[in-house]
């Protein structure tokens, strides 16, 4: 185990391959989206694929080996490119207040924990490392659309589906073979690509043969709810002004955590191309 002074050397290594140009990222800040107000921190969103497969999503995208030579080599560039940004902290997608993330990123900081394929590990743990972050901080509330929270459901209600090889490759996970981790991401986090993700959820307003006249209505209600608090917590982690926060998150939440960071005053939404380019 390394101590505190071991630590804090690490932490100071790593610092030294983080840009820390004020002017360039200064630049790349004026293309914000939202407020412009001097007391407002800056917010980066990237969307992201779920690398591990946890196939927790309504709509699930298979993913290739992350841990392979060729995504190691992408998602190194990635990290590289998101360094640019200067976070000064890493907003990722796991219970608000929870602990096991954080433990898991001090032992990798440590040398003790070898990264796994989540992607808050592949892209999250990294960008901090690299940019000297002693923490990363989880900001989820995960729901389920019922409105009903994980420790609600027993897990023999809700079997994880195993994909099965003889099924087809959707053009998504088609597009994701074919592409480098950061083009994919771009594809993701673009305005098109966000707009089809989000349109499920409105289409489920339309009109159904269902006695229960707002049921549906409900369930995308609780999608916003569920936003609305993942928003919440990553204003309670944010330090006004200074902060630069960069938040990690399924693309699915890409459409309303980017409405609520450019219609907040407290926060300038940055645009990700500036910095995947």
């Amino acid at each position: 185990m390394i101590g505190k002074i071991g630590i804090v050397g690490a932490l100071l290594a790593a610092a030294a391959f983080c840009p820390i140009d004020k002017g360039q990222a200064q630049t790349r800040a004026d293309a914000a989206i939202g407020s412009h107000d001097p007391e407002a921190a800056q917010i980066l969103i990237l969307g992201t694929y779920h690398m591990g497969n946890p196939r927790l999503d309504s709509t699930n995208i298979e993913a290739d080996d992350v841990l392979s030579e060729r995504r190691q080599k992408e998602l190194a560039e990635l990290v590289s490119k998101l360094t640019l940004f200067q976070p000064t902290k890493i907003a990722i997608e796991a219970p608000y207040g929870s602990t096991a993330w954080t433990e898991r990123y001090k032992r990798y900081l440590a040398g003790e924990y070898e990264l796994g394929r989540n992607e808050i590990e592949q892209i999250g743990f990294r960008v901090a490392k690299l940019c000297g972050l002693a923490n990363v901080y989880p900001v989820d509330f995960p729901m389920f659309m019922n409105g009903l929270t994980p420790n609600e459901v027993e897990e023999k209600e809700n079997p994880p589906v195993k994909p099965t090889s003889l099924q087809p490759l959707s053009e998504e996970e088609k597009l994701l073979r074919r592409s480098t981790v950061t083009e994919f991401l771009k594809h993701l986090n673009s305005p098109e690509a966000i707009a089809k993700d989000h349109a499920q959820y409105i289409q489920m307003l339309r009109p159904a043969d269902d006695p229960r006249l707002y049921f549906r209505a409900d369930l995308v209600a609780n999608w916003y709810k569920r936003n609305l608090r993942i928003f919440a917590n990553v204003n309670r982690i944010t330090r006004f002004p200074s902060d630069r926060v960069l938040l990690i998150i399924g693309s699915g939440h890409l459409k309303l955590l980017r409405e609520f960071a450019a219609d907040s005053f407290q926060f300038r939404l940055l645009e990700l191309d500036n910095y995947l380019h």
